[in-house]
């Protein structure tokens, strides 16, 4: 088994690869903000009376589907993909190993592709997000920002606002040193072994119920790298690949928590005044776009180091750009941080 690097006129780095091969899905992330203020003990918001919804339902225990299986295999070419699992019934934080077994079945070499960090698949798992409750219901231009929130921002990877998220395995450690494909002999194979554990982010478990997922490893390269004349600028260049593919399920068990959702972290926000009023200054024409998310903590110094609930407002349409970012907890809907960056924002 021989394995391809970055070599003049194929200008690839690891990950490229996988861009290729599957859609990234991921949050949007911001940098340090100035002004970061929260004022905690503004909570009466006046011009925002809400009315309060039902409680949500207590907790229950779901039980998902049986056994799902533990072994699954897909064939194309004289290509074979095998990939089994440890177990494919989770408690709550238990760790799942997914062993994929590429094998070359003809008579002459192959090329397959390698993931960004290493061994020979690429895992994906489709997980759900807390839905919450309906929650309040406001007044005025609360109740206008909050309708705008459920109706048009976007959620994780800019997907729609209760989409499940996509979530992908890498190897860990990542120890790929540009390398980004592999050559299978006649009757060779290749084994490597991606872990997950069930969580939305780390730090927040995923839901109990079903998850499905994609184990999926590229071989047959189908283009070369362009030519460039000598002393020529190089662009970047991606390989595309053939895909063999399984799909299957998951089952994590565990307590039906009552978490916060898109609709309970929003009114978390309106019972903060300041939040509020600073809403209420901004002319609705010049509402633009918007984000909520689930989000890891920040790990570069910054706050939130915590699982949260992230919401992006920005303001650019007809006035300079200038927006807020909040954070709530995720597991109580309290509000961890609210960050503004008025006219003139300087980022």
């Amino acid at each position: 088994m021989s394995r391809l690097g970055c070599v003049p006129g194929r200008e690839l780095h690891g990950f490229a690869a996988i861009l290729v091969a599957a859609t990234l899905i991921a949050g949007c992330t911001s940098g340090a903000i100035p002004s970061a203020t929260h004022d905690a003990a503004a909570i009466d918001a006046s011009s925002a009376t809400p009315t309060t919804a039902p409680a949500p339902s207590p907790s229950r225990t779901v039980s998902p589907m049986g056994s799902p299986m533990t072994s699954y295999e897909a064939e194309a070419d004289g290509v074979t993909l095998k990939v089994t699992l440890d177990h494919s019934v989770l408690a709550p934080s238990e760790v799942v190993t997914f062993t994929s077994t590429l094998k070359n079945g003809r008579t002459k070499p192959v090329d397959y592709s390698i993931p960004g960090c290493g061994g020979v698949a690429s895992l994906s798992l489709s997980v759900d997000i807390p839905h919450g409750t309906p929650g309040k219901t406001w007044s005025g231009t609360a109740q206008g920002f909050k309708d705008y929130m459920l109706t048009e921002a976007l959620g994780a990877g800019g997907g729609p606002l209760l989409s499940p998220v996509r979530i992908d395995a890498f190897a860990e450690p990542c120890e790929n040193d540009h390398e980004f494909e592999g050559i299978l002999a006649p009757g060779e194979s290749v084994t490597s072994s991606l872990t997950w554990k069930p969580e939305i982010v780390t730090g927040l478990g995923a839901l109990a119920g079903n998850v499905p997922f994609t184990v999926s490893a590229g071989y047959d390269r189908q283009n070369d790298p362009p030519s460039y004349p000598p002393g020529a600028v190089m662009g970047m260049w991606a390989p595309i690949y053939k895909q063999l593919a399984v799909n299957g399920t998951l089952a994590v068990g565990g307590e039906a928590l009552a978490l916060p959702g898109p609709g309970d972290v929003v009114d978390a926000l309106l019972a903060d005044k300041k939040f509020v009023k600073w809403v209420e200054k901004e002319p609705r024409a010049s509402w633009s776009s918007a984000n909520l998310f689930l989000a890891a903590g920040r790990t570069d110094g910054f706050p939130p180091t915590v699982p949260n609930w992230e919401l992006d407002f920005f303001l650019e349409a007809g006035v300079p750009r200038h927006f807020a970012l909040a954070f709530v907890d995720p597991f109580d809907a309290s509000i961890l941080l609210i960050q503004y960056c008025d006219v003139p924002c300087v980022e």
